[in-house]
């Protein structure tokens, strides 16, 4: 039973971002005549000039105080008292975390050494209590009640029942939050961590009454895993989910700081095109530009799996190739139809072995290195784009992704990528440089390898950005293979600023597995920041070849791996 007596309320100022800075009160507080908690505030998202029957999103600052403390002062006024568990203890926080939504309060992690930060914050609230679950340090006059460990004595406690749900580990709570129901209480527990002690037990009349949250608009509060895998981070990071559910936000939990990140996250923001977005976290950026990557969720078209970033969304798993000549890779054996088919079926022997979606895909050669010169002299034959479009529709039909390999002897990258714009505009198409086919003047396929420059790389990179961005697409990726250092010099200087390509080295080393993991481990090294990995399985020259599950057990484990 939920007991709905009403309370004297504070006074509170809210800015125009919508976060609260109340005057400090020492009355009680507690319910609206509705029975919703009173000290719950509406963010105020500010009218989007650009898009008028919008708004625009408000990013939490977490740079002072941390992002529990930013995310309590979005959302809450005023509590009539606040969870709390130590910073580090895990199966405390989890279990925090449901009993801050299930009374529809703020949650904030505490230094066992050191509650001064938190008594600060429990005064703005106008909160004269604290429910703990484990170490509390000393609060001075506020009351610490102890919180049960048997749900039984916490159903009395709180005057709900609670369904039990375990979490199999901290990585996973940021989910397990985001999917209890406002409706129906949820005690949460980290599989395999006893909680601690409790303190000297209260009666079930010494928690102070709470209401049942509601925000109308609707509130979706984006949050994404912590960089940092430290205590400190993971609590911030559990609380600030556990506070914005419990206002009645949506929570939506991402791998990244961006809305566009996965099916489910594009989704949530379709379906709910009058909700306020309420990022969680500076990592998600300017209110700019989260605005326009919110746009995107909206009317840019998604990925095979779902989204509109390439990774960390998925894996693909790649036939390797060029349309009709076996010779050549995988995907040349076969018409296209049955092409799909094989690729489909390799990325079903990977899925057991892959948190993430595996998806299908053709890494199909586009202009292919030749012994002869040819008529403009390049040593490079040239698909038609004609010749190549049933494949890119069909692949499209079935949810395939397309990448266009470029072997472009001595012509650059760039040149023989604007011959294949027209199909680079497709949704589902992606690019790749294969260096070892990257000729000087004056050399020739088979007498040495090839290599090209850093700086023609970026700028593909570039034209392939602008392009993506200027035709409202979802993020490309851009392979870039190697199986030597020396195949691109000045590596380090690689430009993976532009968020519109996710750029990935491929590793094409051959041979027995200790050659391709020297190779491996030389290519992974000194790699520029945000430079994702990628590996090829050769079918005859791989001795053995790499099984699903070999190849997934590569450190790290490839995002994109192609079979020739």
């Amino acid at each position: 039973m939920l007991v709905t007596r009403g309370f004297a309320r504070t006074i509170a100022i809210v800015t125009a971002s919508g976060v609260g800075i109340g005057a400090v009160a020492s009355c009680t507080v507690g319910l609206d005549d509705d029975g919703s908690p009173a000290g719950i505030v509406q963010p105020e998202a500010q009218p989007d000039e650009s898009d008028p029957g919008r708004s625009l999103p408000v990013v939490v600052d977490d740079a002072e105080g941390g992002l529990a403390l930013g995310t309590t002062q979005q959302f809450f006024a005023r509590a009539p008292f606040v969870v709390t568990a130590p910073v580090g203890d895990g199966a405390a926080l989890v279990r925090a975390a449901s009993l801050a939504v299930a009374t529809s309060v703020p949650m904030l992690p505490i230094d066992p050494a050191d509650g001064s930060a938190v008594l600060e914050e429990i005064e703005r609230l106008g909160a004269g209590s604290v429910l703990a679950v484990g170490e509390m340090p000393d609060l001075g006059t506020v009351s610490v009640i102890q919180a049960p460990a048997g749900r039984a004595d916490l159903e009395e406690m709180i005057g709900r029942g609670l369904d039990e749900r375990d979490v199999p580990g901290t990585a996973d709570s940021l989910d397990a939050i985001a999917a209890i129901d406002g409706e129906d209480a949820t005690l949460l527990s980290l599989a395999g961590e006893p909680l601690p002690e409790p303190g000297p037990a209260a009666g079930a009349d010494a928690l102070p009454e709470f209401g049942r949250a509601e925000l109308d608009p609707p509130v979706l509060a984006l949050i994404a895993g912590p960089a940092s895998e430290d205590g400190q981070a993971w609590a911030e990071h559990i609380a600030a989910a556990a506070t914005a559910r419990a206002a009645g936000a949506t929570v939506v939990p991402l791998a990244v700081p961006d809305p566009r990140a996965t099916a489910g996250s594009v989704s949530a923001i379709r379906d709910n095109e009058d909700a306020t977005v309420v990022a969680l976290g500076s990592a998600f950026g300017t209110v700019p530009e989260l605005r326009e990557r919110v746009r995107a969720a909206v009317s840019v078209p998604e990925l095979p799996g779902g989204g509109q970033l390439v990774y960390p969304g998925r894996r693909m798993i790649a036939l390797y190739g060029h349309p009709g000549v076996p010779a050549m890779g995988l995907l040349g054996e076969q018409p296209v139809d049955e092409a799909i088919a094989r690729a489909v079926e390799l990325a079903e022997q990977y899925q057991p072995f892959s948190a993430e979606p595996v998806i299908p895909a053709f890494e199909l050669i586009v202009t292919v290195a030749s012994v002869s010169a040819g008529a403009d002299g390049n040593y490079s034959n040239i698909a038609e784009v004609e010749m190549v479009r049933p494949w890119i529709e069909a692949a499209a039909e079935a949810g395939v992704y397309v990448v266009l390999d470029l072997q472009p002897g001595r012509t650059d990258f760039l040149t023989q990528a604007r011959m294949f714009e027209d199909l680079l505009r497709e949704p589902h198409v992606g690019l790749a440089l294969d260096p070892e086919w990257r000729l000087k003047p004056g050399e020739m396929h088979l007498r040495q390898i090839g290599q090209v420059d850093a700086a023609e790389v970026n700028e593909v990179t570039d034209w392939l950005a602008d392009l993506t961005a200027r035709h409202d697409l979802p993020q490309k990726v851009l392979i870039l293979h190697q199986f030597q250092q020396r195949m691109i010099t000045d590596r380090e200087s690689l430009d993976t600023s532009r968020e519109e390509v996710a750029v990935l080295i491929h590793a094409d080393g051959h041979g027995v597995p200790g050659e391709k993991m020297s190779t491996w481990e030389a290519l992974k090294t000194g790699l520029p920041d945000g430079v994702w990995l990628g590996w090829k399985n050769f079918i005859d020259e791989d001795f053995p070849t790499f099984t699903p599950e070999r190849t997934m057990l590569v450190d790290p484990a490839p995002w994109f791996v192609s079979y020739q």
